[in-house]
């Protein structure tokens, strides 16, 4: 189902609506992100922030700031304080300008297939590429 779509944390007490279609959904298998989705990597969308519209409990998402990031460069991982379900991350590349939406978090998300995977060396060997996607070792592009 396209745009718009509409999601909400864990507990339901964090609401939003997205207005557009991602730019790019991915698989990351980096140590942060396998650490946050608590499992062997994390699927992200990233959506236009301009497109991002929390409509309640904005007074419940707190954010930690990862400073130990392979850019160097910090990115912070915003999360519900109640059910602490992540929510989205943002890179210092993409501040102000894009987040990087879970995409279970949303209604009908099933489609946002990865169209890459990235850091797939630190991918457990038992977990297999999800097929027709570009593969890279670190970050995209690397």
């Amino acid at each position: 189902m396209p745009a718009p779509y509409f999601g909400s944390c864990l507990c339901g007490g964090i609401q939003l609506t997205v207005a557009s279609e991602p730019t790019a959904v991915l698989s990351c298998f980096c140590e942060h992100c396998s650490k946050g989705a608590g499992g062997t990597n994390q699927i992200v969308a990233k959506f236009a922030q301009a497109d991002v519209n929390i409509t309640s409990g904005t007074q419940l998402i707190t954010t930690y700031t990862s400073t130990d990031t392979c850019s160097g460069a910090p990115k912070a991982k915003a999360f519900c304080q109640m059910c602490g379900a992540p929510l989205w991350t943002v890179p210092a590349s993409a501040r102000g300008t894009h987040l990087l939406i879970r995409p279970s978090l949303l209604s009908e998300w099933q489609h946002l297939k990865p169209r890459a995977e990235i850091f797939v060396g630190h991918r457990p060997p038992w977990v297999t590429p999800v097929e027709g996607t570009e593969q890279w070792h670190g970050a995209r592009g690397n």
